[in-house]
């Protein structure tokens, strides 16, 4: 008896913990998630609060320096990179052939000069025809435009600058032959600069002529300068979905050069293209808080009132650099959750981490 009940004993307890412990494991919901917010209400993003793209600097104008008069290269006495001044003698090509025809056309001239003095001191005293004075008079003029004109040939053996700025590119060097027209330096017009900035053709037309930028040069560490859109190109890149814009920039210190890499800021380009019909801005949420289930639908979570997190099914549309633009589904004034939802499911109670 007393091994029955020393048994039976050790049976009742054993149901008593084991029923404790069932008690112990029961859950009265499920367990409240911490997560990060992004606050539409408090700072509603739209396009153009902050787009970015990367730019290049450019020369407003290229000037492709040329002799007018064929002849060997004497002298360029430049390179790649200089700076010139407006005036500046940039290049010389030998003028021997040149100088020979010169002195030849001005003998001839001075020839013709003496022959017309002569007739027409003749014809003044009235023993020579007035035709002879006249063809005297016109070999004279002749000879002398002649003179001119080599003297031209001779003159333009000497390449100057016509504007200050820096070579771009040297072409050739001392000792080649120059032809008229054949491009021997590049000049980079830099008083004043344009950024070039590669924009997706499904944001070009957000653009416009005067649209203000800031841009931002790593290379100057100085604070962003101010420009506005000087042309918006209208034909795709090398066959590309890309668009040119170009930003005019003044250049007085000289400190802007081309090939220089920098940032192009919008902060109020798209305030009008981004307003909807009801004039309200189209919202941009991080791309992180965005989630595909499924059946491939977009959705995201927020937080209600009673801090609970609720899903919500999203409509998306272009996707920037800083963040994925939401077309339906939200109201504007949501707090997205950013962080922590992986665990998340509708209703789920959560805490906002500070």
């Amino acid at each position: 008896m007393k091994t029955k009940f020393t048994l039976a004993g050790a049976i009742a307890v054993a149901i008593w913990v084991s029923g404790c412990s069932g008690k112990k494991e029961q859950k009265t919901g499920p367990d409240t998630l911490a997560v990060n917010v992004f606050s539409l209400g408090a700072k509603p993003m739209s396009l153009g609060d902050h787009t970015i793209y990367d730019g290049t600097l450019e020369a407003d104008k290229t000037i492709d320096l040329s002799f007018q008069v064929s002849g060997t290269i004497l002298s360029l006495p430049i390179q790649t990179g200089d700076y010139v001044k407006k005036g500046q003698l940039v290049g010389v090509i030998d003028e021997t052939v040149y100088r020979n025809q010169y002195n030849a056309q001005l003998a001839q001239a001075k020839l013709a000069q003496e022959n017309y003095t002569r007739i027409n001191e003749v014809f003044k005293k009235g023993s020579v025809a007035e035709i002879k004075m006249l063809e005297a008079k016109s070999n004279y003029e002749q000879a002398t435009s002649a003179t001119n004109a080599t003297y031209q040939n001779i003159a333009h053996t000497r390449l100057y600058a016509p504007a200050s700025g820096y070579i771009g590119e040297k072409k050739a060097e001392a000792g080649a032959v120059a032809s008229p027209g054949q491009t021997v330096l590049q000049l980079l017009d830099t008083r004043s600069v344009k950024v070039l900035v590669a924009v997706p053709e499904g944001e070009i037309n957000r653009y416009k002529t005067g649209t203000p930028a800031a841009i931002k040069i790593d290379a100057l560490g100085s604070q962003p300068l101010q420009g506005k859109v000087s042309e918006v190109g209208v034909l795709a890149l090398n066959g590309s979905a890309n668009y040119n814009l170009k930003i005019s920039l003044v250049n007085s210190d000289m400190k802007l050069k081309p090939g220089m890499l920098c940032k192009v800021v919008f902060n109020q380009a798209a305030d009008a293209a981004t307003s909807s019909n009801n004039g309200s801005k189209e919202i941009i949420v991080p791309v992180q808080s965005v989630q595909v289930d499924e059946k491939g639908s977009h959705f995201l979570y927020v937080v209600n009132a009673n801090r609970k997190a609720i899903r919500k099914d999203v409509t998306t549309g272009q996707l920037y650099s800083n963040g994925i633009v939401i077309q339906s589904g939200l109201a504007g004034n949501e707090q997205v959750i950013t962080s922590g939802y992986q665990k998340l499911a509708d209703q789920t109670p959560v805490t906002i981490s500070k």
